[in-house]
């Protein structure tokens, strides 16, 4: 027993060591502006040791410099996916998009943009761990309800019950939703220079070209669509920033 525990505890300050060095040799290759030793570096590390928030990150920042805006992008949003609080991430995300002009996906609904702004800032852990403090005081309420004396505090814990209850709902609901677009991933940022997509599941003839979109444009799938043939090509019917929903090749989009 005491040995495998010696050995789990070995395995384990290992693969730390060895992390952390990793880390080293990929920011040591960064500083030196050898941009795509730093990228392949820190890929490998993020299939040895698993991916994070500050992994993302900092592939963001060497594909920007690489000035490989699209998939800049894409590990900025992946990053904020993990971890919504990292500011450095959500910094560079609109610097990135601001300097080359690239437009942010919006819903048109005001309340459903608030919704999922507000959702974001949050991960889906911090909204579970927020709730379960709600549903903590919301059992205090209704305890200072049914056995306190006192007609104030028994008006409190009703009253505070009432409020308690809408709030662990809501931050419930916050959870689940950030959680299934975390997993079910909806999202998408288009990586060609410039993409075109068609009205109809299918290359586009001439007349069949919807619209163009930037590389780095994040969309919203909504829908997909497999043709049958050789090779077996999947289509996606999106939404973007101020267009008509449209169908665009799988191959020009990467999913967040």
């Amino acid at each position: 027993m005491k040995k495998s525990l010696i050995l789990l505890i070995s395995a384990f300050i290992y693969t730390v060591m060895a992390t952390a060095a990793t880390t080293d040799n990929a920011d040591s290759a960064y500083n030196q502006k050898c941009y795509q030793d730093a990228i392949k570096i820190y890929e490998a590390q993020a299939q040895e040791s698993g991916t994070s928030s500050d992994l993302y990150y900092n592939l963001g920042c060497a594909h920007y410099k690489m000035q490989n805006v699209p998939q800049a992008i894409l590990y900025f949003e992946r990053a904020l996916v993990l971890d919504p609080s990292n500011t450095d991430a959500r910094a560079n995300l609109q610097f990135v998009r601001e300097k080359s002009q690239i437009e942010e996906y919006t819903s048109d609904s005001f309340l459903t943009d608030l919704f999922q702004s507000s959702v974001s800032q949050l991960s889906s852990n911090t909204w579970a761990i927020i709730s379960a403090i709600v549903f903590v005081m919301l059992l205090l309420a209704i305890a200072a309800y049914i056995f306190m004396n006192s007609i104030l505090c028994r008006k409190i814990g009703f009253f505070g019950a009432g409020i308690l209850l809408v709030v662990f709902i809501a931050t419930m609901a916050f959870a689940f939703y950030h959680r299934s677009v975390a997993v079910n991933h909806t999202d998408a940022i288009v990586m060609p220079q410039t993409a075109t997509l068609s009205t109809a599941p299918h290359a586009p003839s001439e007349k069949e070209v919807a619209f163009k979109l930037k590389g780095g444009t994040k969309v919203s799938i909504a829908d997909s669509v497999v043709t049958a043939g050789k090779p077996v090509v999947v289509w996606y019917k999106v939404e973007s920033a101020h267009h008509e929903p449209a169908w665009i090749n799988s191959v020009d989009v990467k999913k967040i």
